[in-house]
């Protein structure tokens, strides 16, 4: 069965920046066999097994509850409004393999349109990307290619229909990914979103 995307992007007003990521979790994306769990959270990086929200949380000081509930779903919307920043995924439908989350297990069909989506929120200047995956879908929604900054590779960019976005790539906490920063990952996630999220 394939994933469609169920969310439409967060954007508040005057937004800065836009996280874009893939696509959540199977069994958040299929409306007929839709399995939710008492502390995931119905929004993006909602899951109850993803540190997203609890490194955001940490980073702003804000106590962010995991529960399936509206007000936990409007306390992110809240928080990201607040610090200016959008939140989105790259890929609207995709098929997996075996149901797996990993983006390398991921056969995009269909993607957002996000050219529309900047045009329409033209004060945002960054995108944060939540994995090397998403710059590679966006590379191929644009038919472009990022420029890397030869003094520091961790700065990108990438023009856009005439403008020029800067680019950061924060890797989501996700379980995997964490583990393969060893015994110390959660904070070096940490630090990391610290850096980039307080970096403009």
């Amino acid at each position: 069965m394939n994933s469609i995307h169920p969310y439409i992007p967060f954007i508040p007003a005057g937004a800065t920046r836009l996280i874009i990521g893939t696509i959540p979790p199977a069994r958040f994306c299929n409306q007929s066999s839709k399995k939710l769990y008492d502390t995931d959270v119905d929004f993006y990086y909602g899951s109850k097994d993803n540190a997203f929200w609890g490194l955001i949380g940490e980073v702003f000081c804000e106590h962010l509850e995991r529960s399936n509930t509206t007000k936990a779903i409007e306390k992110r919307k809240s928080l990201l409004a607040a610090h200016g920043i959008g939140i989105t995924d790259i890929i609207s439908e995709c098929s997996r393999e075996n149901q797996s989350a990993s983006d390398d297990k991921l056969d995009v069909i269909s993607r957002k349109d996000l050219s529309i989506l900047l045009i329409e929120h033209p004060s945002i200047t960054t995108l944060i990307y939540t994995s090397e995956f998403v710059k590679i879908e966006v590379n191929k929604h644009f038919k472009s290619f990022h420029h890397i900054d030869k003094e520091n590779k961790k700065k990108q960019s990438l023009k856009i229909d005439g403008k020029m976005y800067q680019v950061r790539i924060l890797y989501s906490p996700s379980p995997s990914g964490l583990r393969n920063l060893g015994v110390d990952g959660l904070n070096k996630r940490l630090n990391q979103y610290k850096d980039f999220l307080f970096a403009d």
